[in-house]
């Protein structure tokens, strides 16, 4: 009787650690996607904001093919440009840029970054702004190490 009560408690461990495991897999892939959102935001706000030239913007979507990405207080928005009298489709603008700036309007400028063919822009960032992309920044980084603490679940 003490050799199926063994196996039987062991296929029990054996589970509890797959189970376990598949969770803390999940849990970092959740906290990764999170830390991805998070981190971008700061990243494309401090690039185009020293390294950017500035573009007036000609169109916004607020949409990438079928799925909505920006809503009335913020979000992913699909922006084009004119800069330096050539025109620049599918720029992704993250917003909000606070405390005024929710969503990109016709005629707003904004930062683009490269200069030779941009990938993404934001507005100008001053005063709360600062504080606002630092907080995010954090947020960012607590997601990411969330994520590495997952998958030391047993």
């Amino acid at each position: 009787m003490s050799f199926f009560s063994n196996l039987i408690s062991k296929s029990k461990s054996i589970f509890r650690f797959i189970f376990m495991k598949s969770v803390g897999a999940c849990l970092a892939v959740l906290f990764l996607g999170l830390a991805a959102f998070f981190l971008a935001y700061p990243f494309a706000s401090v690039v185009t904001g020293r390294g950017g030239e500035e573009a007036k913007v000609l169109s916004v979507a607020d949409h990438m093919g079928k799925l909505k990405t920006g809503w009335r207080v913020g979000g992913l928005f699909q922006v084009g440009v004119d800069l330096h009298q050539k025109k620049f489709d599918r720029i992704y603008c993250f917003y909000p840029a606070w405390p005024d700036q929710l969503q990109p309007l016709k005629g707003d400028v904004v930062k683009v970054w490269p200069a030779k063919k941009p990938l993404f822009g934001a507005p100008a960032i001053d005063g709360w702004g600062w504080f606002v992309v630092g907080t995010v920044l954090i947020l960012g980084l607590v997601m990411l190490e969330l994520a590495f603490l997952s998958l030391a679940l047993h």
